[in-house]
């Protein structure tokens, strides 16, 4: 709901206190309602076509699907995003469509990966030594 909308309302409901001022008060309503929509820009979208807020942490992956990049959103703009590039030491402009909102690793996600990795690899011990370490295993006592 927009600001003039609540504003119109409230003429509504109080306009016996107004005497019949409505009509002079709606231009004002219509004029803020056209500067505030030529003023609106649409959030920027990830790769998944969710919209990008500040705050929100964003990853990049390359195209074997490790995550190479996570950064969190400082400021959005028309199909971008700008986050802190710490190994240049200075503001970034990302393109957003090509990162992906972060999210936690599920155990379902590490189970998975587990099983792609021994798929690939012949050496079963570390695989299962390195993700017993993500899951946090500890044995019972």
């Amino acid at each position: 709901m927009s600001i003039t909308t609540e504003l119109r309302e409230w003429f509504d409901t109080y306009r016996i206190h107004w005497f019949g001022r409505r009509p002079e008060i709606e231009p004002m309503l219509d004029r803020i309602d056209a500067e505030l929509a030529e003023r609106y820009v649409a959030l920027p979208m990830d790769a998944d076509g969710v919209p990008i807020r500040v705050g929100d942490v964003m990853e990049w992956c390359d195209p074997d699907g490790e995550v190479t990049v996570t950064c969190e959103v400082d400021a959005v703009g028309v199909e971008c995003f700008f986050a802190w590039d710490g190994a240049n030491g200075r503001y970034a402009q990302k393109c957003a469509n090509v990162y992906s909102h972060h999210h936690e690793p599920t155990v379902e996600d590490v189970l998975r990966e587990f099983a792609d990795e021994v798929r690939r690899c012949c050496d079963t011990a570390d695989t299962i030594a390195e993700y017993a370490a993500k899951l946090r295993l500890k044995e019972d006592e």
